[in-house]
């Protein structure tokens, strides 16, 4: 009998893992070993394919079915394949081009921008694209405009170096000498550092103040306008959903439906986990800490503004069974149209 070592043993079931997965992915059926001998090549009797397979089983990388023999992958199972991955598959060219044509126009508003590449997202993968917009509160000031609406309302305007625009109303009542002092003190101050730092520094310099009868009315709505925009919380920008909740095979994502629309908050704080992380970021299933996402996989990667700083998340939805390859292609792919979009812009 010829003793076979133990990395050719590694080997083999790596091989029938990737065979198992790949072949699950595309038919969503329970895979048996007379499928991987006549249809993967692989060339071993269906006898060792089915002991190996059993090993794996063993191992925690696949499981079966009660009304199957065959084998399905288990979410380590998935997680062994992707870890896996040394090269990414390339978009094909028309789908590399329908994703240059998607940022050929120019928007006025980022908010265009990032609705319409959630959209690009989900036509590419066919499952659910999403964006998180700029993080407002680490997002650079470019400019404050105040506009007198009434003489007890104030309107907003507040742009960032990425080019968001929020407005929001205060009441509050100025005279004309006391708004433009408001004007120069905020543009003065502010402009080119963070919302966050802003609210900072004019907490701080009240504090350095050693009676309240220091502290002008000015200062004061300076204070005021820094918490509104402080307190703003992320958007996010979400595509295609009924992608994955409609399509044959995936009647169990019916609870995503009801996850999103009802959710959304919680999807942020999850996704803003991998805020600090570069590169490619993949949850598989139970890796997900959502109950509502325990039967998915989201792809992730972050996109940065013109000084590299990373500034926002966006990925992927979809099954477990997705074709990760071409998922971790397509979102690489439009972190650099957007990082380029932003590089643009500075």
């Amino acid at each position: 009998m010829r003793h076979v070592t133990l990395e050719v043993l590694e080997k083999r079931k790596t091989e029938i893992l990737s065979a198992v997965i790949h072949h699950h992915i595309k038919t969503a059926k329970p895979v048996g070993s007379d499928v991987l001998t006549r249809e993967y090549g692989i060339l071993l009797s269906s006898a060792a394919i089915r002991n190996l397979m059993a090993e794996l089983e063993e191992d925690g990388y696949l499981t079966h079915p009660h009304t199957s023999a065959g084998r399905v992958p288990t979410d380590r199972g998935y997680r062994a394949y992707v870890n896996g991955l040394l090269e990414l598959q390339d978009l094909n060219i028309s789908e590399d081009e329908k994703l240059k044509k998607g940022y050929e126009r120019r928007y006025n508003e980022i908010e265009l921008l990032l609705s319409e590449t959630s959209h690009i997202l989900s036509i590419l993968s066919k499952y659910t694209g999403f964006v998180m917009a700029p993080r407002f509160q680490y997002d650079e000031i470019k400019n404050i405009e105040l506009i007198s609406i009434s003489n007890k309302e104030l309107l907003i305007v507040l742009i960032t170096r990425s080019g968001i625009i929020k407005h929001k109303k205060i009441e509050v009542s100025l005279s004309n000498k006391q708004l433009k002092k408001l004007r120069c003190f905020l543009n003065g101050k502010l402009k080119g550092i963070s919302v966050a730092q802003a609210n900072t520094i004019i907490n701080a310099k009240i504090k350095c103040l050693k009676h309240d009868d220091d502290i002008d009315d000015v200062l004061r709505i300076a204070e005021k306008i820094s918490c509104v925009f402080y307190n703003i919380r992320d958007d996010i920008y979400i595509d295609g959903i009924s992608n994955i909740t409609t399509a044959s095979n995936f009647c169990d994502f019916e609870p995503i439906r009801s996850f999103m629309k009802f959710n959304k908050e919680k999807f942020v704080r999850m996704v803003n986990k991998d805020f600090n992380d570069n590169g490619i970021n993949i949850k598989i299933g139970s890796e997900n800490t959502l109950n509502e996402l325990k039967n998915s996989s989201i792809v992730t990667t972050v996109y940065k503004s013109s000084n590299h700083t990373t500034i926002g998340i966006l990925g992927i939805i979809g099954p477990k069974r997705m074709e990760y390859e071409k998922m971790i292609s397509l979102v690489n792919h439009v972190s650099e149209m957007l990082n380029k979009f932003f590089e643009d812009k500075k």
